[in-house]
């Protein structure tokens, strides 16, 4: 499972904008076999934003990401950026407050 980090500033004022636009992203692309979760949060400063994306793949990611429906999906997030930065990490573990979800990845069970 991977998790992609997406952190991005925002054109001053368009904060409000941006939150409706993810939505709508988030929408579509949940509706994606391989998407696992998505998460908005309001970065150190107002006009800062981190999206995350858990996959089940690197491969079913990259996909995503390279495919025409995503570039057309997202343009009116890019529309309203001022700079973005994003990061592909592996999700080694992934343990919830309640136990549920503990234990080693897929990939963490094949190397073993």
């Amino acid at each position: 499972m991977i998790r992609a980090t997406l952190r991005m500033r925002v054109r001053p004022g368009g904060e409000r904008a941006f939150e409706r636009a993810f939505d709508a992203v988030a929408a579509a692309t949940s509706r994606e076999p391989a998407n696992l979760r998505q998460s908005l949060l309001r970065g150190d400063e107002p006009d800062t934003y981190v999206i995350t994306s858990d996959w089940e793949s690197l491969d079913a990611f990259r996909a995503f990401e390279r495919s025409p429906d995503q570039d057309r999906l997202t343009a009116p997030l890019r529309e309203l950026r001022v700079s973005a930065e994003m990061r592909v990490d592996e999700i080694v573990r992934h343990v919830d407050a309640d136990g549920t979800g503990t234990g080693r990845t897929e990939h963490e069970r094949e190397s073993r």
